[in-house]
């Protein structure tokens, strides 16, 4: 009996020739022991068996090795096409080329694996600059609103659906300069509003300091060169303040045009 991995199709030229002195080495013992003809066919039959048995698992592991590689392989390329969707990077289907048809998982798997490096890289430069903005966003926005409500500007990014790409970023950009324009007139309108209380404070003999303080406390800040609170309420009470200090400033005058007439009366 022929084993089937002693066949030369099977096996190299070198494998081949160890597998028939092997087996010529075994039939020789046999014939020294005083086997059978039924008991050599008997044990030729098992040893072909276990030969087999060799083969079918080693082809398994193969088929496994193949599923897993393949696995991995659609997987990276998943991973690929949303960080490249999530970028907006517009060639998505850069790997379906026809060479990549006649490469191997291996090669397949070498080929895309840079490639998701380098686009992770890419997303985490891209996240630090959308957390850049959005926390600047979310300060000068706290501060006009009189509310600390800012949090991590990371976190608060969907960083698995979230809009990575560079229009995006150039809205929230845009959305910024709006916030840092708008704020910086607002310091200027606090500004001035803070230095007609101190003018009318003059005018009237009133403690600037207490009178700001009692408006806001920070704003008594403002004249030392410091923060400035530019928040809806701040603003709203330094208006309702010069309102009111006007208001004195009309009274005491008018108050003034009386008494002088009174005084100078017939």
């Amino acid at each position: 009996m022929m084993l089937a991995f002693a066949s030369p199709s099977c096996c190299s030229v070198h494998t081949s020739s160890t597998c028939h002195t092997l087996l010529r080495e075994l039939e020789q013992i046999w014939k020294d022991i005083g086997e059978t003809e039924a008991d050599k066919d008997h044990m030729l039959s098992e040893l072909e068996r276990e030969c087999l048995e060799v083969y079918r698992r080693k082809v398994e592991e193969a088929a496994n090795t193949k599923a897993c590689l393949h696995q991995s392989v659609a997987t990276k390329e998943a991973e690929v096409a949303t960080l490249m969707a999530a970028l907006g990077e517009l060639n998505v289907n850069s790997l379906k080329q026809p060479e990549k048809k006649s490469a191997s998982l291996k090669e397949q798997l070498a080929l895309v694996t840079p490639l998701i490096d380098d686009l992770r890289v890419k997303k985490d430069e891209r996240v630090k600059q959308f957390a850049d903005v959005k926390t600047q966003i979310d300060k000068i926005t706290s501060e006009i609103s009189g509310y600390s409500n800012i949090i991590n500007a990371v976190s608060s990014l969907n960083l698995e659906d979230h809009d990575l790409s560079l229009r995006n970023l150039s809205e929230y950009k845009s959305h910024l300069r709006a916030l840092q324009k708008e704020k910086s007139e607002r310091i200027q309108k606090v500004v001035d509003c803070v230095n007609e209380v101190h003018s009318l404070c003059g005018v009237l003999g009133l403690d600037f300091g207490k009178t700001v303080s009692d408006v806001h406390p920070s704003l008594h800040e403002t004249s030392l060169g410091q923060s400035t609170n530019i928040s809806v309420s701040a603003l709203e009470s330094l208006e309702q303040a010069i309102f009111r200090l006007k208001t004195e400033r009309k009274v005491r005058y008018q108050k003034m045009l009386l008494d002088c007439c009174l005084s100078f009366g017939p």
